[in-house]
C-alpha cells in the first residue's frame, strides 16, 4: 500500500480505541481515502470453489503444561502476569457477543488464564494474550470498521498466504483476535477460511497486515509451535545497552523485534504489505 494512503487512512485513529490497545481506521479517514482513490468501487476477489477442511478437535492441556513450565523457568513473575482463569459464564457471554461457538481448545486456553493486561510483557514473544473483554472489544471495533466501509470487507486490497487458504479481506467478522501488538494487528482464529484452509486456523491480520498469513491449522498447533521454539532456545530476554525496544521478549533468530515479522520469516511467508 502507498505510504501516503496508509498515513491518511490511519491518521487520527487513536482516540476512541486506545482503551483496547488498537489503532483502526476512523470514519473521517475512510471518507478521505474514498474520495482520493475510489476504493469503495473495488471488486471483491473471486472465492475459489470447494470447502475448507473441518476444525480439529484438540485437547491442549499438554501444551499448556509445557508453556507453564517454560514460563516459570524463564520469565519474571513480577513482569509477566497472567489473569485468573475465565469462568464458564464469561466464555458463554463472549460466544454470544461474537455470535460464534468457540472450539474446545479456546475454552481450555481461557480456563487456564483469562489473558493478561500488560502489552509490554506478553507471554507470546512479548505479545499479550487478550483477556476476553478486550478480545470482544477489538472484535467490536473491527465490526464498526466494516460498517464504516459500507459493509465492503475488500475496500482495502489484500493478499493471502498460502494463496486460497485465507480470505484476503481487510476485515472479516469471523476473525477473532487472540493477541494484540497495540497497533491494531493480531494473531487470531479464523472461522471463515477459504477452501485451501481449515476452520479454526490461526492467522495474522490487522491494520498493517495487508497479506494475511496462516500460522497454524489450529490453536493447539500454534501453541505447540510456540512451545517448540521456546524449548529449542529460540528466544531473547535481554536488551543490549545500545538497543531501544518496546518488548524485550523476542525471537533469537531471526533477529527481529516483532513476532509477526519473525513468524513470517520462519514460515517462508511474504511480507506484510502488498
Amino acid at each position: 500500500m502507498d505510504p501516503t494512503r496508509r498515513n491518511l487512512l490511519f491518521g487520527g485513529t487513536l482516540l476512541g480505541v486506545i482503551g483496547i490497545g488498537g489503532l483502526l481506521p476512523s470514519a473521517c479517514a475512510i471518507l478521505q481515502i474514498r474520495g482520493k482513490t475510489g476504493m469503495s468501487t473495488i471488486s471483491p476477489p473471486e472465492r475459489p470453489t470447494g470447502e475448507a477442511k473441518p476444525m480439529l478437535e484438540e485437547d491442549i492441556a499438554p501444551v499448556l503444561a509445557r508453556l507453564d513450565a517454560w514460563y516459570a523457568a524463564h520469565l519474571s513473575p513480577e513482569k509477566y502476569v497472567f489473569n485468573p482463569p475465565a469462568t464458564t459464564e464469561q466464555l458463554d457471554a463472549f460466544e454470544r457477543r461474537v455470535g460464534l461457538p468457540m472450539p474446545r481448545a479456546y475454552r481450555q486456553l481461557y480456563q487456564w488464564h483469562d489473558g493478561e493486561n500488560d502489552d509490554r510483557w506478553g507471554h507470546i514473544y512479548g505479545l499479550p494474550l487478550l483477556p476476553l473483554d478486550q478480545a470482544a472489544a477489538a472484535w467490536e471495533q473491527w465490526r464498526r470498521t466494516l460498517a464504516e466501509f459500507g459493509g465492503n470487507p475488500y475496500a482495502i486490497p489484500g493478499g493471502a498466504w498460502p494463496k486460497g487458504s485465507v480470505d484476503p479481506a481487510y476485515v472479516n467478522r469471523r476473525w477473532i483476535p487472540l493477541t494484540s501488538d497495540g497497533s491494531g494487528n493480531h494473531i487470531g482464529l479464523d472461522f471463515d477460511p477459504w477452501p485451501g484452509g481449515r476452520h479454526g486456523q490461526v492467522i495474522l491480520f490487522g491494520r498493517d497486515e495487508d497479506v494475511k498469513v496462516v500460522l497454524a491449522d489450529s490453536l493447539g498447533e500454534f501453541l505447540g509451535w510456540v512451545a517448540d521454539l521456546l524449548e529449542r532456545g529460540n528466544f531473547r530476554l535481554k536488551v543490549a545497552a545500545d538497543e531501544t525496544v518496546l518488548r524485550e521478549f523476542r525471537l533469537k533468530l531471526p533477529q527481529v523485534d516483532h513476532f509477526h515479522e519473525g513468524a513470517r520469516i520462519l514460515l517462508g511467508a511474504p511480507g506484510q504489505f502488498l
